[in-house]
């Protein structure tokens, strides 16, 4: 135990009881927890200065390390500042949470992912093209459990095959409702995850490769279990027992969950016959991989839908149909989506999304992937490995 490391973990603890959420896993002792639980709420002034002072102090001996804690610290100091009520601009909050740049996406950019979709569909109008193709792509509810463990089962086994997990890691799914989301990782600890999966909306077998993938082989629970059992539990860094929102985790987190699915997979027609041969369904694959590929590429046009919201003001009824008309999202997606974006603790948060997966995915031509499990990584110092 480092009293660095203890210092930011009861800082963060502290904040949480400002911020409801703030802190979404945490691995460490329970007397941390249950001391830190027990107190009074800490002024905000006060934790901004025990803030300061975390960063004055970071441990400087890896320099890698260092830019890693400093801004995971930017973060939280930003945080801080946002609950003491100053004004800081949505994309500047941004820059400070995550270490990213973001920039509205010009919808040009897109053209390309709607004219593959407008070839498929011959020139049909697309929205009710594509309401027709997701109906026939609708997982019943009925077997949604099978098809998850079907799935569970095949990305763990992968998984396994790229990285060393810890002996006795264990995911339970769990089918939900009324949720922003459309799947959440809760990390327990011990090296045991909860993933809810939220079937307010419909899910689609072309999609839930990828939601499996991200929430827990190899995304969320993977990179947590690993992370517990090496960082925290091997190298002893105290810090490493808590995953914090608002800072460049966050992305990277993000950004694994969602380049996962290509780390263990060689591409989507191999999981698409995969689906076919063990659950019995008839997945067209060409024509299904063409369109779930231009879908995901769609999707960065919900950090526009985001900047709207935040930095123009925009009606929420205008960003859903922006999210129907560019992004191509069923109704109730875009409404889920939104829902989601103006949550308190999320409102900064989709830019991890596209951002993070194509960080992590232009650094896997580079590096192996192991390095961001086994490693403490952010932008700013993704160059020193």
């Amino acid at each position: 135990m480092t009293a660095w490391g203890e210092e930011y973990v009861n800082l963060v603890l502290r904040v949480e009881k400002h911020f409801e959420g703030f802190v979404d896993a945490y691995c460490g002792p329970h007397k941390v927890k249950a001391r830190i639980s027990k107190e009074e709420k800490n002024p905000l002034d006060d934790l901004y200065c025990e803030a300061e002072h975390l960063y004055e102090t970071v441990p400087h001996k890896d320099v890698s390390r260092r830019i890693y804690l400093e801004k995971q610290m930017t973060g939280i100091m930003t945080t801080i500042r946002v609950l003491q009520g100053e004004e800081i601009g949505y994309t500047r909050q941004i820059e400070l949470f995550f270490d990213i740049k973001p920039e509205k996406i010009p919808n040009s950019r897109f053209e390309k992912q709607k004219q593959v979709l407008q070839d498929i569909f011959k020139g049909e109008n697309l929205t009710e093209a594509l309401e027709k193709w997701r109906k026939t792509k609708e997982v019943p509810v009925g077997i949604l459990q099978k098809c998850i463990g079907v799935l569970h089962e095949e990305c763990q086994k992968r998984s396994k095959k790229m990285l060393s997990l810890p002996e006795g890691e264990h995911v339970d799914f769990v089918l939900v409702e009324n949720k922003p989301w459309s799947g959440y990782n809760w990390y327990l600890g011990d090296y045991t995850s909860r993933v809810e999966i939220n079937t307010d909306i419909p899910l689609y077998i072309t999609g839930l490769p990828t939601l499996i993938a991200h929430e827990a082989y190899p995304g969320h629970h993977t990179e947590h279990a690993v992370k517990e059992k090496v960082l925290y539990r091997g190298k002893g860094f105290f810090e490493a027992c808590v995953f914090v929102y608002n800072t460049p985790e966050c992305l990277i987190s993000e950004g694994i969950g969602d380049a996962g699915f290509e780390m263990i997979f060689r591409n989507r027609k191999e999981v698409y016959e995969f689906l076919n041969e063990r659950m019995g369904f008839n997945i067209d694959i060409d024509t299904d991989v063409a369109i779930s590929e231009a879908l995901d590429g769609l999707f960065a046009c919900s950090g526009n839908a985001s900047l709207m919201i935040h930095e123009e003001n925009a009606d929420r009824a205008d960003v859903v149909e922006y999210l129907i008309d560019v992004g191509l999202s069923t109704k109730e997606r875009a409404e889920k989506l939104v829902e989601f974006m103006t949550n308190p603790l999320f409102r900064a948060y989709v830019f991890n999304y596209f951002m993070g997966k194509e960080l992590v995915r232009n650094a896997l031509r580079e590096i192996p992937p192991g390095i961001f499990y086994e490693n403490q990584v952010c932008p700013s110092n993704l160059k020193y490995f």
